[in-house]
């Protein structure tokens, strides 16, 4: 269950004092909550007296109760962070949901994890055969599949949001892993022709 949270809930971070979420989050982590169910709930609701869905702070407060320094210096201090952040799941939630929810995010993310090593293993076979010139595309490629899609998978599976998890994280993983693949094929039938 340790784990399971600690994949889960990858990138929660409190809001510093005096700022809003978004002014350190803005972009993808604000755009996957937004297209989240509990995003678009909270959107439909918003200005209402009592809401059914909690915000950034209603999940990401959690976090807090951890001895966690700010923004999370050590690998303990965040997996603490992130297991309070799995409270926050259960004030709303069954057990079961919460578990059953837990599990498929560790296998979504066990999925990605996958396909990132799987285009790895490409670019370093791809390292002993190319030149410099053709390894900067194909190593610009994987820093987009790591930093980027799985990135954006990570926030889809955190905030349960189905576009984050799926066209914005896994088919955007198969489609870099495709780019890097293609890429290498077009620079070994170059190098043929030459």
């Amino acid at each position: 269950m340790r784990r399971a949270l600690w994949l889960l809930l990858l990138i929660a971070l409190p809001a510093a004092a005096g700022k809003s979420c978004v002014d350190c989050h803005a972009g993808s982590a604000e755009r996957s909550y937004a297209l989240s169910k509990h995003g678009v709930i909270a959107r439909i609701e918003a200005g209402r007296e009592r809401r059914r869905t909690p915000d950034c702070g209603g999940c990401h407060g959690y976090e807090a109760k951890a001895p966690a320094p700010q923004h999370y210096v050590t690998k303990n201090s965040r997996n603490e962070a992130r297991e309070q952040a799995g409270a926050a799941c259960g004030a709303c939630h069954s057990p079961r949901y919460v578990a059953e929810q837990l599990a498929a995010a560790q296998r979504g993310l066990a999925i990605g994890e996958m396909k990132r090593r799987e285009a790895e293993a490409v670019v370093a076979a791809a390292r002993k055969e190319l030149k410099d010139a053709e390894m900067a595309h194909i190593e610009s490629l994987l820093a987009t599949l790591r930093d980027e899609n799985l990135r954006d998978l990570r926030l889809g599976l955190a905030h349960q949001s189905p576009d984050y998890q799926w066209w914005l994280g896994q088919a955007a993983l198969d489609g870099g892993l495709l780019r890097i693949k293609g890429a290498l094929g077009e620079a070994r039938r170059r190098d043929r022709r030459q």
